[in-house]
């Protein structure tokens, strides 16, 4: 999993010192989580400045527009002239200025374009006052038609983060995108703990040997009433939830989140909602615990007036069956008895660990909220989602495991930005229930082993400061006589380290994969060399060599996927547990692979010949109570003109011809809905099925958005590779020279081409080769005929033959035509 992080957000919690993002991203890929790109903030606001509009003026020729006199800075000139459009606009206004040669979008639509100067209905205009959607900001500062950006409303928001306001100044520094890198971070999913800013920050200050400057918030800090507790916590499934603390503040302001935390919200790829929700999503980025807020008036009480009044309170249980359930986003999900939901006293209010509901979603008329901070099984969150096809960030992190510990900071958190930005009082102590104690795990191995398995020694008191530095309690003591070092697990690698070998694991990344001493693998290769597999070396070769492209696909295949080429998803192996709808059933073809494959680039590449050799897998009769029956096939797609068939079927006699397979007959296909009925022919060697090439069918083709012709090719290797012979007949190199001659039949329609080959070459001895090469049916062509023509070889082994001799071949040639197939000599 990939997650994007703002470097100067995470500098905020390690002190990093001078050390710039390139140098960070060096350094710890090679120890830690990978950043695989990083992208410099800012470069887009290039030439937009603050400007401050000092007087609006009426335009002479337009009622709509207006002239605006502002300061962008400029010292020494006068304030500039810009001509704008802007409802909202007025004078002692901050406003984003796009200055000539800046880069805009014209109303938010379409590519950016450079800004130069221009006359607007007879009025130059220096610049260009943008809205947010002109400058990619509108995510941040939505905003209605002809709206410009009002900075100072901005900056009014929480203030006390931002720097006073100067005319000129890029914009880029204002909103603090200068000088900040965004690194695309990948995490591997066993570390669910670095899904975070003070995850990441922990591994760079034990990497780096930084020190850690964050401090965790703590509910006896921020949680200071005492009174009665008007909210109840009831879970009823512990197994599935070990661990649900919820928070009640009442007396809260919604609104509009400040810049500052808009920004970092937007630095890791998440759209700003309110301040409400906004904390939820900053404190699952900064602490890597998934939160919800809940508005609890709109809570259901779980007692009514009559029975002592409204409380307010959650249940964590299993959904009822066909209970039904309205998600954040929109849609209205059908539950079942397996998943786990929180709710109130009638219905349910968010799918645990997946997705919170829309009833008690948090708006901007909330004033009194329920802060959730829990924990949920990883593999129940898993099922829900996969059975829902319902995803989301909270998801992605619970369904990796997330400790039983996490759930206080995060509330602890929460709560702290809440009071500091919505007001409010806490009023009670938070609702905590959980499973069982929390216990860490303890794991001992001797530095006689570490050494062993790391392949070099390293000193002890390296080992005990490398796990130090990540978080581990560690002990050094001895166990018959070796040094032993037990070491106890921090609560954020619980889901992680599961033995003495992973804290070596931990010692060796940290130490230095690169610093390890390169040694040549002994042993033999673990893939021995088999006759199959020569010969699937080979037809990949011979594949490449004739100008295809090798491909490789997923084994699993979407029902789209199926359903765009005409296959039945029935015959199909299903997975019970998919990683996704597009990993739905196994293929028992290659073909709807590669139709995919040809959609996703034919607006990049017009002509493509592409080949995989993979296998394909069928049910049993015993069906998914044992394994499927693999087999080896190869599938090829030429997509172009007329030709392409032609390629294709050029491809299965190369390889036949190259893997000793003589004697080849050709049979028509027809009748079939997946081929065309007039391209599709089947190669056969007696009663051994070859392989199948012809155009995809018409109507699949178009249904499937198919721009030119598409050829395929089915191969059942298995079949190909017990008919293939390595020893092939041997010609010699004709020691007199050949003549070649063209001749065209004219034949009923119905011929086969095939037939009147093997024809024209039992003729005469004296014939080397019959090859087709054209087909006409056009204009002047009596009705149910064609002309089929042919280049022919004559030749001689013991002499030169005289223009007579070929002439004489030549018309026994037409003569055994003439008397099989009433054929004739085109004119």
């Amino acid at each position: 999993m990939n997650i994007l992080t703002s470097y100067d957000w995470l500098k905020q919690y390690v002190d990093l010192g001078a050390m710039t993002a390139e140098e960070f991203a060096a350094r710890v890929s090679l120890s830690g989580p990978g950043v695989e790109r990083l992208y410099p903030q800012g470069a887009d606001l290039d030439r937009v400045v603050l400007g401050r509009v000092l007087e609006v003026k009426p335009h002479p020729n337009a009622d709509k527009l207006r002239i605006a006199v502002v300061d962008v800075g400029a010292h020494g000139h006068a304030p500039a002239r810009i001509v704008c459009g802007g409802s909202n606009l007025q004078a002692d206004q901050w406003v984003a200025v796009a200055k000539e040669g800046a880069m805009v979008r014209w109303h938010g639509e379409g590519e950016p374009i450079e800004l130069k100067p221009a006359e607007i209905r007879g009025v130059k205009s220096e610049g260009m006052i943008c809205a947010a959607n002109e400058i990619g900001l509108f995510d941040a500062f939505p905003h209605s038609e002809r709206e410009i950006l009002d900075l100072g409303h901005v900056f009014s928001v929480g203030a006390k983060h931002a720097s006073p306001l100067r005319a000129g100044t890029p914009l880029a520094d204002v909103l603090g995108l200068n000088g900040d890198t965004v690194m695309d971070i990948e995490v591997t999913t066993n570390r669910p703990d670095a899904f975070s800013m003070v995850g990441l920050a922990r591994e760079a200050a034990a990497i780096l040997k930084k020190p850690m400057t964050w401090k965790p918030a703590t509910l006896s800090h921020v949680v200071g009433a005492r009174r009665v507790l008007p909210l109840r916590v009831t879970v009823m499934d512990k197994k599935s939830c070990p661990r649900y603390m919820a928070v009640k503040i009442e007396g809260v302001t919604n609104g509009e989140s400040p810049w500052w935390m808009k920004r970092r919200l937007m630095s890791a790829g998440l759209r700003p909602i309110n301040k409400l929700v906004d904390i939820t999503n900053f404190v699952m980025l900064e602490l890597g615990q998934p939160m919800h807020a809940f508005d609890a008036d709109k809570l259901t009480p779980l007692l009514t007036k009559e029975r002592g009044g409204g409380e307010v309170g959650l249940i964590v249980r299993k959904a009822t069956k066909g209970e039904s359930f309205k998600a954040l986003d929109g849609k209205t999900y059908k539950l079942d008895d397996t998943m786990l939901v929180i709710a109130d006293a009638k219905t349910p209010q968010a799918v645990a660990g997946v997705m919170g509901g829309e009833t008690a979603a948090a708006t901007g008329d909330t004033h009194s909220v329920v802060f959730e901070a829990a924990t949920f099984d990883p593999v129940s969150v898993r099922k829900t989602a996969r059975a829902l096809n319902l995803y989301s960030d909270s998801q992605l992190r619970f369904e990796k495991g997330l400790s039983t510990e996490a759930p206080p900071d995060a509330l602890a958190r929460a709560v702290e930005l809440c009071l500091e930005l919505c007001g409010g009082t806490v009023v009670g102590t938070p609702a905590d229930v959980r499973a069982k104690p929390y216990k860490p795990a303890k794991y001992s191995i001797t530095f006689e082993k570490i050494n062993e398995l790391i392949g070099v020694q390293v000193k002890p008191k390296e080992c005990v400061d490398t796990l130090k530095r990540l978080g581990f309690v560690v002990k050094v003591g001895a166990k018959r006589a070796l040094p032993l070092l037990t070491a106890t697990v921090p609560w954020w690698r619980d889901h992680d380290i599961e033995g003495g070998r992973d804290l070596v694991e931990e010692i060796a990344r940290v130490y230095g994969y690169g610093n390890l001493p390169a040694v040549f693998p002994a042993g033999k290769t673990t893939r021995q060399p088999t006759p199959e597999l020569a010969l699937e070396d080979r037809v990949r070769t011979l594949a490449k060599g004739a100008g295809f492209t090798e491909t490789f696909t997923y084994s699993f295949i979407s029902k789209t996927m199926l359903e765009r080429v005409g296959y039945d998803e029935k015959p199909l192996l299903r997975v019970q547990n998919p990683l996704s709808a597009d990993f739905e059933y196994m293929r028992t073809s290659l073909l709807p692979s590669l139709v995919d494959v040809v959609l996703q680039n034919q607006d990049r590449f017009r002509t493509q010949k592409l080949f995989e050799v993979q296998h394909v897998y069928y049910p049993t009769e015993k069906g998914w109570k044992e394994l499927p029956d693999e087999r080896l096939e190869l599938g090829a797609a030429v997509l172009g003109d007329e030709k392409a068939w032609r390629e294709a079927k050029g491809l299965v006699e190369h390889l036949l011809h190259e893997l000793g397979i003589a004697d080849v007959t050709w049979k028509r296909l027809e009748n079939d809905v997946f081929w065309h009925p007039g391209r599709t022919a089947q190669a056969w060697k007696g009663v051994h099925l070859l392989a199948t090439v012809g155009e995809l069918h018409p109507s699949l083709a178009t249904n499937a958005g198919i721009e030119g012709r598409l050829a395929l090719i089915d191969m059942p290797l298995g079949e190909v590779f017990h008919l293939s012979g390595n020893a092939r007949p041997y010609a010699t190199i004709p020691t007199y020279p050949t003549s070649k001659r063209d001749l065209a039949l004219v034949v009923a329609h119905d011929t086969e081409v095939q037939d009147v080959t093997r024809v024209l070459r039992e003729a005469d001895p004296l014939v080397r080769s019959v090859d087709w090469f054209d087909t006409f049916t056009g204009k002047g062509m009596e009705s149910g005929k064609k002309s089929i023509a042919f280049h022919l070889e004559i030749g001689s082994d013991d002499r030169t033959l005289e223009t007579n001799d070929v002439d004489a071949v030549l018309k026994r040639v037409i003569a055994a035509a003439s008397a099989k197939f009433d054929a004739s000599v085109r004119g």
